[in-house]
Formats: structure tokens, C-alpha cells, sequence
């Protein structure tokens, strides 16, 4: 899959200063490029079996929902504060560049689902982390990760769950 990365542009210092954005949006304006990306996912979701496909607020939801849709599986979404109607439950989590939230609808799922969080990338491992916790305090099952892409030299593997699935597409 390295031969994808000429596809992924990186953009220094956004979106704060020290920081190189991976920028995944080429990808998406080439439909064989991105199905090639997706297909490790796909046979990921395949192996798994997950009741629901999780997907974090922003880029986490075009992975998540596509793979949810192409296989027939619920989507739910992980969203920033104040962006879901009717009672959620969140948590507050720290990023790499500061600290933020997220939420879920109360009783979206049925309790003990089997439930993968994608997203679109794995830096330091605070977003996954909370996405995680996230689906433990909704009473959902917690099967795993996947993301398209992972920044190694931040570890954030270390800070999931390691029995736990955790696949990445792209490696850097």
C-alpha cells in the first residue's frame, strides 16, 4: 500500500504550528484509488463481524460510512460536543495539540454490540482511545480499530487496548 502514499499530500504546520496534517482528500477524487485503499478495511469488517461500524467526527466518517453501507451494517456516528440531539453521553480526551470532546446518542445500540471504530488516522491515540471509551460507557462491545492511515513514530497503538484489533492501511 506504500505505492497510495503519492495520493496523500502532507501540509506543514496546519492545523497548528509543529504539526504536518496528512491530507487524504486526493484519494477521494479517484474512485480506483480509493477502493483500493478501503479494501484492507473491507476484509477487516469481514473478518470481525461487527454489529455497527463507528465513525469519528470529521474524515472518520467518509471510511466509516462507506464501509458500513457497502456491507450492510449500522453506522454510528462520534461527534464533536453539541452536534447530537436528545441526551448523549461524552467524553473529554486529549489531542496531540490540545484538548477536546466527544459524544455519542444515549441508547443508539443495543447494549453488548459488536462494535469497530475506523477512522481515518492513527496519530497519538488520544481520538481512538476516547471513540473507544466512548462505546464502553454506552454499554456497546468494543472489538477493535482500524484506520487508513498511522503514524508510527507517535506510538498511539500503546495507548489502545492491545487485545483488541488494531489495523492501519498506510504506515508512516
Amino acid at each position: 500500500m506504500d505505492n497510495l502514499k503519492k495520493y496523500i499530500s502532507d501540509i506543514i504546520d496546519f492545523p497548528k504550528n509543529g504539526i504536518v496534517f496528512k491530507d487524504i482528500n486526493p484519494i477521494y477524487k479517484e474512485p480506483k484509488i480509493w477502493n483500493q485503499i478501503m479494501i484492507p478495511l473491507e476484509k477487516l469488517i469481514s473478518r470481525c463481524k461487527p454489529d455497527y461500524i463507528a465513525g469519528v467526527e470529521s474524515r472518520g466518517f467518509i471510511v466509516a460510512s462507506a464501509l458500513a453501507f457497502k456491507n450492510e451494517i449500522g453506522f454510528i456516528s462520534i461527534r464533536k460536543p453539541n452536534k447530537l440531539p436528545g441526551s448523549v453521553i461524552g467524553v473529554n480526551y486529549q489531542l496531540e495539540y490540545g484538548e477536546d470532546r466527544l459524544e455519542i446518542q444515549k441508547d443508539l445500540f443495543r447494549k453488548n454490540s459488536r462494535i469497530i471504530v475506523i477512522d481515518d488516522l492513527l496519530a497519538t491515540g488520544g481520538t481512538a482511545s476516547a471513540a473507544g471509551s466512548l462505546i464502553l460507557k454506552a454499554g456497546g462491545n468494543l472489538i477493535g480499530y482500524g484506520f487508513l492511515l498511522e503514524l508510527t513514530k507517535l506510538e498511539g497503538r500503546k495507548n489502545l487496548d492491545s487485545n483488541l484489533i488494531i489495523e492501519s492501511v498506510i504506515k508512516y
